[in-house]
């Protein structure tokens, strides 16, 4: 339970979370530098792409009446150099934005690559693990913190603008260059305003998300036990523990093979065998092998009367992207399917109970 995890992580516990991509990070701080990037950049080099913009309307502007019989390629030409006009534009400060994002992450995590992430996670698809989170005090921080964002972004809009109306009402009469300069100011304060926010939020954001990371890496006593005997195991030891762990897990496998509805093959490499039931959401992978081990499941398909069919490209993805107990991929669902229903209908079986 929970409340029986009461050390802290161990370096070897930290290092398996660090693998998982389960680290302390916070997506507030990836706002706050953003936002600060980009107000910022506007602030250095607004005055210049502000020209720019009104050189781009000008001459758009300039040659409206000069071709009344434009022809579609025209407009798509005149509308691509507008929009690639546009797009230079806007370019630094996306570059900005992206460019602080980053800096965000590598100052928060060191940077790391860890394909374990990318791997499919069906859990994530459990409608009880979704309600249990909607309950958390993750969930119950993220909703205090959204409230705190809206209230206080709207306060300081609120400030911001009602400080600004004296010079917005003196702006009647004004020139165009005036009031670009009293809106662009006002632009920058509100933005910098909002940037300050999202900095302050950020900063308890993060100290939760470090402080709930602590938490959820936390170790009963036997847990912290287990893994310093599993340390002072010599490595000889630890590796012919190992080989008898692979070795019963193979056996495992291998009793599971007559229970499967079929076997799915690249007949010379790899075999994946899938069992389905009326109960779960998906076929599941109950064994797969490669060379050696794929001949063995086919073998032992075969002798049980399990159907065993050729289709190298599911076979292969199967083998890449599942492992054994775990559910198949959406995206192979409906290959699967019509590989169980030709089963079903040759064999005369139905799909079993769980």
């Amino acid at each position: 339970m929970a409340t029986d995890r009461t050390e802290k992580a161990t370096p070897r516990r930290r290092e398996e979370a660090r693998k998982r991509g389960q680290v302390a990070r916070s997506q507030e701080v990836n706002v706050a530098f953003g936002l600060l990037a980009a107000f910022g950049l506007l602030a250095a080099v607004g005055g210049s792409t502000l020209s720019a913009m009104r050189e781009l309307m000008a001459g758009a502007l300039a040659s409206a009446g000069s071709a009344p019989d434009l022809t579609p390629q025209e407009v798509w030409h005149r509308g691509t150099e507008v929009t690639l006009d546009a797009a230079r534009m806007l370019a630094p400060y996306l570059a900005a934005g992206a460019a602080a994002g980053v800096l965000a992450s590598a100052l928060q995590v060191r940077p790391r690559i860890t394909p374990q992430v990318l791997k499919p996670r069906f859990q994530v698809l459990n409608p009880v693990t979704g309600v249990k989170k909607l309950f958390s005090r993750r969930s119950a921080v993220g909703l205090v913190k959204d409230v705190l964002k809206v209230a206080l972004v709207g306060a300081i809009a609120y400030a911001v603008v009602a400080g600004a109306l004296p010079r917005i009402a003196g702006l009647t009469g004004a020139g165009p260059g005036q009031i670009l300069a009293v809106v662009g100011d006002l632009v920058l304060t509100l933005g910098f305003g909002i940037a300050g926010v999202y900095v302050v939020i950020a900063l308890g954001d993060l100290a939760f998300e470090r402080f709930q990371h602590e938490r959820d890496l936390r170790m009963t006593k036997e847990e912290v036990k287990r893994e310093a005997r599993d340390q002072d195991i010599n490595p000889h030891v630890r590796g012919v523990i190992k080989r008898r762990q692979r070795e019963t897990a193979l056996r495992r496998m291998m009793a599971a093979v007559p229970d499967a509805d079929v076997v799915i093959t690249n007949p010379t490499h790899v075999a994946v065998a899938l069992r389905y039931a009326r109960d779960l959401p998906a076929p599941r992978v109950v064994a797969k092998g490669a060379d050696h081990v794929a001949f063995r499941i086919m073998d032992l398909a075969r002798s049980s009367g399990v159907t065993v069919l050729q289709d190298p490209p599911l076979a292969r993805s199967l083998y890449a992207a599942v492992e054994v107990g775990d559910f198949i991929p959406p995206e192979s669902f409906a290959a699967v399917a019509e590989i169980l229903a030709y089963v079903y209908r040759v064999t005369g079986r139905e799909p079993a109970a769980a």
